[in-house]
């Protein structure tokens, strides 16, 4: 099932992606930081143990897009297909859609900054794979860029739940994020994300989950990548461990 949803995923990338594969020229590598503002279309497979005693994970592949709509601007959505696995229990179906619109301005060479509201509409087909809720995700974030292609990326994210089934629980959770990373001339990147959540609802559990991501240009205009994560800290275990990989085509 997951591998037909990653073949499907593929062909509407490179469907969508062929009227525009005339202008992949001139690039060694876009699109690893934030603030690199670029239309890019990218199927994401991830695997979530999210108690691997008990046998309970999360399959997902997201179909993602990012349009450009001028140099400060753009606007992206990602609809994740899911399948939730447990002991005597499996269920499959759509995840919550992210729909958002990100705002960028490149103060000087070394600075870039950049704002983003995201809305994730209950769109989930079971509750597993779901909040229930209409999620608002406002976003603030800054890179600033060191000599030898090294850079920092700070980013405060916060989820609030507005309106939904009443019935489920209410989402109100901050994710501050600290990224430090390398790009290469030679057209690859290393980076590391350090992810820590406290949730508001739940007495200000808290958790700390790093992952390290490694990726690199296939061709010209054409990403791949991998990302391991796991939870390292905090009495919010909202998984143990987790494994992605990513395709991506980016063009200008």
């Amino acid at each position: 099932m997951i591998i037909k949803k990653i073949a499907v995923g593929l062909a509407v990338l490179l469907g969508f992606s062929a009227p525009a594969w005339a202008q992949l020229q001139d690039t060694w590598h876009f699109g690893v930081k934030p603030t690199e503002n670029i239309t890019t279309l990218e199927v994401n497979p991830a695997l979530t143990v999210i108690d691997d005693k008990a046998g309970v994970s999360l399959n997902t592949v997201t179909l993602k897009t990012y349009r450009v709509i001028n140099e400060n601007y753009n606007w992206g959505v990602e609809l994740p297909l899911a399948r939730y696995e447990a002991p005597g229990k499996s269920v499959n179906g759509i995840g919550d859609v992210s729909l958002s619109a990100t705002g960028l301005y490149q103060a000087n060479d070394m600075l870039g900054l950049g704002v983003k509201m995201e809305m994730l509409a209950p769109t989930a087909t079971k509750d597993e794979l779901g909040t229930g809720k209409l999620v608002m995700s406002p976003t603030a974030f800054a890179v600033i860029t060191f000599p030898n292609q090294f850079y920092m990326h700070w980013e405060y994210k916060h989820y609030v739940s507005v309106a939904g089934d009443g019935a489920r629980a209410d989402v109100n959770y901050a994710r501050p994020r600290l990224t430090l990373g390398y790009t290469s001339p030679s057209q690859w990147y290393a980076l590391t994300n350090l992810y820590y959540y406290v949730d508001f609802e739940n007495d200000m559990r808290s958790e700390f989950a790093p992952e390290l991501e490694l990726g690199t240009l296939v061709n010209e205009g054409t990403a791949f990548y991998v990302n391991v994560s796991t939870h390292a800290g905090g009495n919010w275990d909202q998984k143990d461990w987790g494994v992605s990989i990513g395709f991506k085509l980016l063009y200008l």
